[in-house]
């Protein structure tokens, strides 16, 4: 006998009596993953957070009109860049990292402390409100 004995040699029973024939090995394997998808499909939270509150985050108060105002005015400016986004901008798009926000006006940030953080960019002819945390847009206002 050689330095490596066969699965036969070792037990006396060839691999096919010990885990049956082919064909059954291969049903076996077959209705165990049919069984495992049917268990993960009649699952009602699989995927889904379990248990738990709620939480939603404010939506972002959006800029009264006498502020729509003062920023309208400063976007009249012709050395502010204009952002080509491929698309007209609208509420809740994600804006670009590689595209520029601009600072509210100053004095609009101190009355309104709630908008302070607020960035706006200048696509066509609207002026779009962005929360720079996310980028995400919250207001469009007409230029």
């Amino acid at each position: 006998m050689g330095a490596f004995a066969t699965p036969r040699s070792m037990s006396g029973y060839s691999a096919e009596r010990r885990s049956g024939p082919k064909w059954m090995r291969s049903a076996a394997v077959m209705t165990g993953a049919v069984a495992a998808i049917l268990v993960l499909a009649a699952t009602p939270t699989f995927g889904q957070p379990t248990g738990g509150t709620v939480v939603e985050s404010p939506a972002p108060a959006p800029l009264p009109s006498a502020k729509q105002k003062l920023i309208r005015e400063q976007a009249r400016r012709p050395d502010l860049p204009k952002a080509d986004l491929g698309a007209p901008p609208r509420v809740g798009m994600i804006i670009p990292p590689e595209v520029e926000l601009l600072m509210l006006p100053q004095d609009m940030s101190s009355e309104v402390p709630a908008t302070t953080s607020y960035r706006y960019l200048i696509a066509g002819d609207v002026i779009a409100v962005v929360e720079p945390e996310n980028r995400k847009v919250i207001q469009l206002i007409p230029r």
